[in-house]
C-alpha cells in the first residue's frame, strides 16, 4: 500500500523523489516476500543431505534484500539524472505532503515494530529488513524537504532528493551486504579469548587453541582442540570434554553444536595455562 500510494501519485505529478521513493518501498515489499520464503525454508530441521540444517538460508535471503537495493539505486539514479537533464518541475499540492506523512507514520511504527522482535528473536533477517525500512523513513523525510524546496521554487531540488535518496539506499544496501557475506563467508561469531577462558575454567584442562566459530549470532557453530594430559584416560578425557562443551553452551546460549579433538599438550607446554590464542590465527 505504501510503494502503491508513492508511485501512484509520484508518477500523477511529475515528482522524481516521490517515484524513487516509491520504488524503494517497492523493493522493500519485495524483499518481505523473499525474507518470508527464506524463513520458511530455514526452519526446516537438519536431514540427511542438511547436517548443519537449513538456516543459511535465512542469510541468503538477506542477501536477496541487498541485490534488490542494488537494483532500486540504478533506477533512483537513472530517474534522477534523466529529470535533471530534462528541467521540467512537478506539481506540489497539498496531497502531495498528504501522502508522504500518510507512508512516513506507517513506516515507523513498521520499524519500530520489526527492529524490536528482530532484536528479541535475534533474527538477522528481521534486523536487516527493519534497517532497509529505516532506510526507507528517511528517505521520505528527504522527499519532504524536496517538495517544499520545488514549492517555493527550487524544482531541481526535486532531483537532488532523488540522488540522496540513492545514497541512502546505498549505505543500507552496504551494511546488509557486509553482514551477509561475513556470515557466508565464515567470519568468526564467538570470541576467542572468552571461549579460551570458559575452557581453561574447567579442571584438569591444560589449554586449547585452533578455536574456530561460524554461522550466524543466533545459531553458532563451535570446534576446538582441548589439551589433557598425556596419562589422562580416555574416559576421563571424554567426560571432562563434555563439561568443557556443557560450560560453554551455558555461557554461549546460541552454539547450536561444539565439536571438541582430545589431544595432549605439544612438549613444550609449561605455558599451557596462560596461553591465549592470537586473535588473527586459526
Amino acid at each position: 500500500m505504501v510503494a502503491g500510494a508513492k508511485l501512484i501519485f509520484g508518477y500523477a505529478t511529475g515528482a522524481v523523489s516521490i517515484i524513487s521513493d516509491g520504488f524503494h518501498s517497492l523493493t522493500d515489499s519485495a524483499s518481505n516476500v523473499m525474507g518470508l520464503i527464506g524463513l520458511r525454508i530455514a526452519s526446516k530441521p537438519p536431514d540427511a543431505q542438511h547436517p548443519y540444517g537449513h538456516r543459511k538460508f535465512e542469510t541468503l535471503a538477506a542477501a536477496g534484500i541487498f541485490v534488490f537495493l542494488l537494483l532500486v539505486v540504478v533506477e533512483v539514479g537513472q530517474n534522477a539524472i534523466a529529470r535533471f537533464n530534462s528541467g521540467e518541475a512537478p506539481r506540489v499540492t497539498a496531497a502531495s505532503f498528504a501522502v508522504m506523512l500518510a507512508t512516513l507514520a506507517i513506516n515507523l511504527l513498521v520499524v519500530r515494530y520489526e527492529a524490536g522482535r528482530g532484536r528479541a528473536l535475534k533474527s538477522e533477517l528481521l534486523i536487516a529488513d527493519a534497517a532497509h525500512t529505516q532506510s526507507d523513513v528517511w528517505t521520505s523525510c528527504t522527499v519532504l524537504v524536496s517538495l517544499i524546496a520545488v514549492k517555493v521554487g527550487y524544482p531541481v531540488l526535486d532531483s537532488v532528493g532523488a540522488l540522496v535518496i540513492a545514497v541512502f539506499i546505498a549505505r543500507t544496501g552496504f551494511h546488509i551486504g557486509m553482514e551477509t557475506s561475513g556470515i557466508l563467508a565464515d567470519k568468526v561469531v564467538l570470541d576467542r579469548e572468552t571461549i579460551h577462558q570458559v575452557v581453561m575454567s574447567v579442571p584438569d584442562v591444560l589449554g586449547c587453541h585452533q578455536i574456530r566459530t561460524r554461522g550466524t549470532y543466533d545459531h553458532t557453530f563451535l570446534d576446538l582442540h582441548v589439551w589433557f594430559a598425556a596419562d589422562t584416560t580416555l574416559y576421563e578425557a571424554h567426560r571432562l570434554s563434555h563439561v568443557v562443551k556443557d560450560r560453554l553452551m551455558e555461557t554461549f546460549p546460541q552454539i547450536a553444536d561444539a565439536i571438541i579433538h582430545i589431544e595432549p599438550p605439544p612438549v613444550d607446554h609449561s605455558a599451557a595455562k596462560s596461553q591465549i590464542p592470537n586473535p588473527n590465527s586459526q
